[in-house]
């Protein structure tokens, strides 16, 4: 181990990056670079520039433009844009935009609408962002997301926040996404809470499900449930769809329920669907549904 006192010094940032151990490497050079003022890291910046290419190089840089940005986000960002168009390598621009985010996540989320990069990368980047933000901040992330919503696409910035948000708190997390206003971005962000909260804890998520009132977002929660429910008990994941209100939904939900064991065993799968209680229009409909060429929550 390395000894990173209270102040930063070339020395201890090189002892931490000589060390051969990956995670003890960049948690060292974390220590040292925390105390680093902004003129530390810009000769910080230097020395690691004098490295030869390879892991070394890549991880000092990467922590470097993070602390860079912490203090000046602009000025690491607009760095880090000048490496990803000589190089076309995203990685330090990622870095310096993660770091930024840490103190304005705003700002840094502007700064990456106004770059010219591709809309695939700076939709994942924005991903990325506001996951971060949803860890430290999840009201604010939630409302940013809420401002800048697809509603036509199944993913969206509100799933992002959902999910990482319920990984933490999913009855804060399953309530906000539970309120927001129809799309199918909001059904994703309502699947994402169920499903991980379900994984973590299916007697609260289930009880919380049951406790809601009749609505959409209930329903969506139902069909969450009886999809998880059903691919280790089947009967059981057909009592929840049969909880779902909107008919179209509730033969969703059950051909989730069955899907998996249809795969498996398509006539034991519709035997179990014929011994439900759902109505017979209902398990034709479910047939039909799980015999056609499509996914089943198409």
């Amino acid at each position: 181990m390395i000894s990173t006192g209270s102040a930063f010094s070339e020395q201890k940032l090189q002892q931490a990056s000589a060390l051969m151990n990956p995670r003890l490497r960049e948690r060292g050079m974390e220590e040292v670079l925390a105390h680093a003022s902004l003129d530390e890291v810009k000769r910080a910046l230097r020395w690691a520039e004098s490295l030869p290419d390879g892991p070394i190089k890549k991880a000092a840089l990467a922590d470097i433009l993070q602390r860079w940005a912490e203090m000046d986000g602009a000025g690491a960002t607009n760095y880090a844009t000048q490496l990803y168009e000589a190089t076309g390598n995203a990685g330090p621009l990622r870095e310096a935009l993660q770091g930024w985010a840490q103190s304005d996540p705003n700002g840094a989320l502007q700064k990456l609408q106004s770059l010219g990069l591709t809309d695939g990368l700076r939709a994942d980047i924005r991903t990325d962002l506001v996951a971060q933000w949803t860890e430290q901040n999840p009201q604010g992330a939630a409302a940013y997301a809420a401002s800048n919503r697809d509603t036509g696409s199944w993913m969206g910035l509100v799933s992002t926040v959902a999910d990482q948000w319920s990984k933490e708190d999913p009855k804060m997390a399953a309530s906000w996404a539970g309120s927001l206003p129809a799309g199918l971005d909001q059904i994703h962000a309502v699947n994402a809470v169920i499903s991980n909260w379900y994984q973590a804890n299916p007697n609260e998520a289930a009880a919380y499900v049951s406790s809601q009132a009749p609505g959409a977002s209930r329903d969506t929660m139902a069909l969450t449930l009886a999809r998880q429910i059903g691919q280790e008990d089947p009967a059981a994941g057909l009592k929840w769809a049969g909880t779902v209100g909107d008919p179209k939904t509730q033969e969703k939900a059950a051909a989730g329920a069955l899907s998996d064991v249809y795969r498996k065993d398509p006539q034991g799968a519709l035997q179990t669907l014929a011994n439900s209680t759902l109505p017979k229009a209902m398990q034709d409909s479910v047939t039909a549904r799980l015999q056609g060429s499509g996914p089943w929550w198409r």
